[in-house]
């Protein structure tokens, strides 16, 4: 006998309780895009930023080792991904060589991002993740990967507008961010198909949203750490 599958509307349900969290909509991104940072405030974003985006993923490569085997359609989603992340087999495209191009572009070498520390709500985001990805089961850890990638449609809408009222900067130098705003809604499209077919119960549709609401909120408190340490502490150098 097949496995049942949980509702689809169970999946649907927990995406739009995604779509409409805090942090979609938190307190960075609406001054982001209301003001035009001075070169300091942005490399103090964006250090932060990339110490985040290099971790991540290796974390998310030991998401995959971690999911069992015999979970192909979960495998196949985050392979996917994976690839995504990686350039989709482009050496040049790698997600995290098109943000360090920007970091150069805002005053940034390699061992001024090598030599960042990270901020507590930094560390605690990755923390959390490894957790995940790495300690929990697979169905808790497919919930915090559908929480990351479902968030980040509106994170990078909200960055890519903000970084439109920088003339200083060509289409290459802000790639990054702008090549995010469609390949994030394809990463929440997979993510949200591995969900589907990996649920089988409404308890494993359980496990998945626990992991997708802690990571949630967790994400919510990486992007407060950022606004303290980018306008609070930096209110006179803000334009």
């Amino acid at each position: 006998m097949g496995f049942v599958h949980a509702p689809p509307s169970n999946v649907e349900s927990l995406v739009e309780e995604l779509q409409g969290h805090p942090v979609n909509t938190n307190e960075f991104f609406r001054t982001f895009q209301a003001r035009t940072l001075s070169p300091q405030c942005l490399r103090v974003f964006i250090r932060q930023y990339h110490y985040f985006c290099f971790h991540f993923v290796k974390v998310l490569e030991g998401l995959l080792y971690h999911t069992p085997i015999h979970e192909v359609d979960m495998r196949v989603e985050l392979a996917k991904t994976l690839y995504s992340e990686l350039g989709s087999g482009s050496p040049d495209r790698v997600h995290i060589r098109q943000l360090e191009r920007f970091a150069c572009a805002v005053g940034l070498n390699r061992r001024d991002l090598d030599d960042t520390i990270p901020l507590p709500e930094v560390t605690t985001y990755l923390d959390t993740l490894r957790r995940f990805f790495l300690h929990s089961g697979y169905l808790t850890a497919l919930g915090a990967e559908l929480a990351v990638e479902t968030t980040a449609v509106s994170e990078f809408r909200c960055l890519s507008a903000g970084l439109q009222r920088y003339e200083r900067f060509d289409r290459q130098d802000v790639a990054f961010f702008e090549s995010h705003v469609a390949e994030e809604q394809d990463h929440s499209d997979w993510l949200v198909e591995a969900v589907r077919k990996t649920i089988r119960s409404e308890r494993d549709f359980h496990q998945v949203a626990v992991g997708a609401r802690e990571t949630a909120d967790a994400w919510f408190e990486f992007w407060a750490g950022q606004y303290r340490a980018v306008f609070d502490a930096n209110p006179a150098v803000i334009d």
